[in-house]
């Protein structure tokens, strides 16, 4: 996949890396039928293609994430089924993985979906909760 990161943005070794990642994804779609959001909800933006589309104009646009960037990167369940079929070898884990710190730095959550992950995150990790 072509890229057009600027210097600048590919000084931050995160990017860099993702860049790298970006590139050395031909787009075959073999991970399609193996993403299980993808095959529940049938959206492209659902599979990794999708989110890799995504992440991609994120990172190149250097703005704040969307919503809707949220919202798919969220429903990636972080099996990675599509890593072992993908024949380029595309390592999606630390893509998604940027992709996600990035959506935590700059987007605003509604206060809703906020206080719902901070009782999530109290609660989980104290069975007696």
């Amino acid at each position: 996949m072509q890229t057009h990161f600027s210097l600048a943005q590919l000084a931050d070794p995160d990017n860099a890396v993702s860049e790298q990642i970006l590139r050395s994804c031909v787009h075959c779609g073999f991970c399609l039928a193996t993403c299980p959001t993808y095959t529940v909800l049938g959206d492209e933006l659902d599979s990794p293609r999708g989110r890799i589309y995504q992440i991609k104009s994120m990172l190149e646009g250097g703005g704040p994430a969307p919503a809707s960037v949220a919202r798919h990167l969220d429903r990636c369940l972080s099996c990675l089924s599509c890593m072992t079929t993908c024949p380029s070898g595309v390592h999606y884990m630390h893509l998604v993985d940027h992709g996600r710190a990035v959506v935590e730095k700059t987007y605003r959550r509604p206060l809703q979906e906020r206080a719902l992950r901070a009782l999530l995150a109290a609660v989980l990790p104290r069975p007696r909760l």
